[in-house]
């Protein structure tokens, strides 16, 4: 049976940034053949999360995908809920809003490039850094226990964790 699988990005369509990091780990891991539809909504910032945009875009994918069963992942940088009530009070927002729905959520701590690179990378050379991320090949040297944790705490994620309900591992 087909899957789609629709990702609820933080990022801006025009950098779209995060997906390169996302799809690598996808790529790396996982066997996605002609069954998988990745889809993508680039959210534009992660306080869209439920904006009437979003929720039309998945209502949209969803319908048009009629092949099998549609899951749909948020791809959230946790900031700096540990040290910021007002992050930390949004990412319990955003998890909650997934749950509600039937949506997983992925967490990135403290954010994407953190967790892929081990460190902050500014705004100014985030385009840039996922661009050498994917041509130096990077997703290669990173360790799959970075992506399946189940605590948050610096630098790691849950990615494979939840990709692992949906996708076969090669």
């Amino acid at each position: 049976m087909a899957i789609q699988m629709i990702l609820c990005v933080e990022t801006k369509k025009s950098a779209d940034t995060d997906s390169i990091y996302i799809l690598d780990t996808i790529n790396r891991w996982y066997k996605v053949d002609n069954k998988v539809k990745i889809s993508k909504i680039n959210m534009n910032s992660k306080s869209r999360y439920n904006s009437k945009d979003v929720v039309r875009e998945i209502a949209k994918n969803k319908k048009e995908f009629v092949l099998g069963d549609t899951h749909v992942i948020y791809f959230i940088d946790t900031d700096q809920y540990d040290r910021n009530p007002e992050h930390e009070r949004e990412l319990k927002e955003i998890s909650r809003y997934c749950e509600d729905n039937g949506f997983n959520l992925v967490w990135f701590c403290h954010d994407v490039e953190e967790v892929f690179w081990g460190h902050k990378v500014s705004d100014s050379q985030k385009v840039q850094e996922a661009t050498k991320f994917r041509s130096k090949k990077k997703i290669e040297e990173i360790q799959i226990e970075k992506l399946t944790c189940n605590t948050k705490r610096a630098c790691v994620s849950n990615i494979i964790n939840i990709l692992d309900k949906y996708l076969a591992r090669k």
